[in-house]
């Protein structure tokens, strides 16, 4: 037995000899990647993260990402309230110098000849006056009649209540006795 493991690892010997002598490697691919892993892990394993580290690493850029996305929105509704606020400021601004022109229209009206305008507005003042009065003794006779008659029906409501008061007094209570 100890023979053929002596055998096994001569002729493995002579194997790996012969294949570095036909293809100029010093190293098999599998001698180069145990090298390789070996060295890696010994000089870079302080700089690879465990898996816990991992996991927090992992947990953090959620949480991130998370705190990202609320800013977004945040963001989101602080731009469309800036943008409802100037689209209503520059509504106020054209309002604002609308009414600006007319005022200096009506300024303008207003120093146009005071003579004339007062002419006019004594006018118009006297217009107004004839059909306010005009109105005012349309129907006046109707009215006069309308309210005449509620009086009279008022009066002799109230002359009969007042005269059938006692007996209907006397009635309720003969009632409850």
């Amino acid at each position: 037995m100890l023979a053929s493991g002596v055998i096994n690892a001569l002729s493995s010997e002579i194997s790996q000899q012969v294949v570095r002598a036909i293809t100029g490697r010093m190293f098999t691919k599998e001698q180069i990647d145990t090298i390789v892993h070996n060295s890696i892990g010994k000089h870079f394993a302080e700089y690879f993260p465990t898996p816990g580290e991992e996991r927090e690493a992992i947990e953090r850029v959620a949480e991130a990402e998370s705190h990202i996305v609320k800013a977004t929105a945040i963001v989101a509704k602080l731009q469309a309230d800036l943008n409802s606020r100037s689209v209503a400021l520059r509504a106020l601004l054209t309002d604002i110098d609308e009414k600006q022109k007319l005022a200096e229209h009506y300024a303008t009206l207003a120093t146009a000849n005071e003579k004339q305008s007062a002419a006019i507005r004594l006018e118009l003042e006297k217009a107004i006056r004839q059909e306010l009065v005009a109105q005012a003794n349309k129907g006046k006779r109707l009215r006069q009649a309308a309210s005449f008659i509620v009086w009279s029906v008022t009066l002799v409501a109230g002359a009969a209540l007042g005269a059938y008061f006692p007996i209907v007094v006397g009635f309720i209570g003969s009632l409850l006795h």
